[in-house]
């Protein structure tokens, strides 16, 4: 997808309570206007004679000017305006054909009248990634709280929604991201500097600190296994071999070594410095061999906050 770059963007309440998403979204448009709200006025682009009507019926001269601006928001034939709403958890957004079709009824089940979605709504950024509320700043997610139903967007909220849809990161996400690139790549090396026993320690701290509890000794449980660990809250069980280094030998050895236990259990094999591209052979019938190999443990350990004890211990 090519990145874009609308002068306008606009968000749209799809409905009272969300009343019109599915019909919108599933149809490809952005439906709005009860049937109150003037068809032919509207596009004409009488906007005085629009609003002299509101004003009869809303007497409140600042309800009056919301009403007309927002149908003069919606007729606004101009396809490069970029459109935004909010529904099941994400953000959505589209350009709009410039026709206004009008499709009746009480406003109930659909707007009154729509506009075709340019290739229908989406919901994932430049790089596929789904848009879920989430991952966005409430600065923009906020606006799904709006009152009335269509309304512009301030230069932050701009910003913010063309990074997020263009999949870009800012200054600061991209010093964070390098920075986090050479942590990855020194505490790795490090990782490899520790001796054997430090090393298992590291991969008991690690699993503690991701929720997973050591039920066995440390070290020399059974030949092949250095230790058990388990899921408090759902019981599951995972047996953990250690290695410093490991080739496909030895890992296609354990997977056949754990294969005549009859536990059930989850396996994993765990390795700082693997020999050459390692994969788990297919299983025979129970569970396969998991692998977590070098820069996977220096993941485990960075996010287990274990980084200070890795440079205390590689000393």
């Amino acid at each position: 997808m090519n990145q874009i770059a609308p002068a306008t963007i606009r968000y749209i309440k799809l409905g009272g309570g969300g009343r019109w998403e599915n019909s919108s979204l599933e149809a490809g448009r952005l439906e709005w206007g009860l049937r109150s709200d003037p068809h032919d006025m509207a596009l004409e682009g009488n906007w005085e004679a629009l609003m002299a009507g509101y004003t009869v019926s809303n007497p409140a001269r600042g309800t009056a000017t919301g009403y007309t601006n927002e149908a003069r928001a919606f007729y606004d034939r101009d396809p490069n305006a970029l459109w935004i709403t909010f529904a099941r958890g994400r953000l959505w957004w589209a350009f709009a054909e410039p026709e206004v079709v009008w499709l009746g009824g009480d406003g109930t089940g659909h707007g009154t009248r729509y506009r075709a979605a340019r290739g229908g709504w989406r919901d994932c950024d430049a790089a596929g990634e789904p848009l879920t509320m989430d991952r966005l700043s409430t600065l923009l997610t906020r606006l799904s709280a709006y009152r009335r139903t269509i309304c512009g967007l301030t230069a932050e909220q701009k910003q913010l929604c063309l990074r997020y849809i263009n999949a870009e990161q800012d200054a600061e996400q991209q010093a964070v991201i390098a920075a986090r690139a050479r942590l990855r790549h020194s505490l790795t090396a490090l990782i490899r500097r520790l001796t054997w026993s430090d090393f298992e320690q590291l991969v008991d701290l690690a699993m503690a600190r991701s929720g997973w509890i050591r039920v066995s000794e440390l070290g020399g449980l059974a030949r092949d296994i250095d230790m058990i660990v388990q899921q408090p809250l759902t019981g599951e069980r995972m047996a953990i071999q250690v290695k410093s280094s490991a080739t496909q030998q030895v890992v296609n050895d354990y997977a056949a070594k754990l294969s005549l236990r009859a536990s059930g259990e989850r396996s994993m094999l765990i390795c700082h410095t693997p020999v050459g591209a390692l994969a788990a052979p297919a299983s025979e019938g129970g569970r396969p061999l998991e692998l977590m190999l070098g820069e996977q443990v220096t993941d485990l350990s960075i996010n287990a906050g274990l980084t200070d004890w890795i440079v205390d211990r590689a000393r």
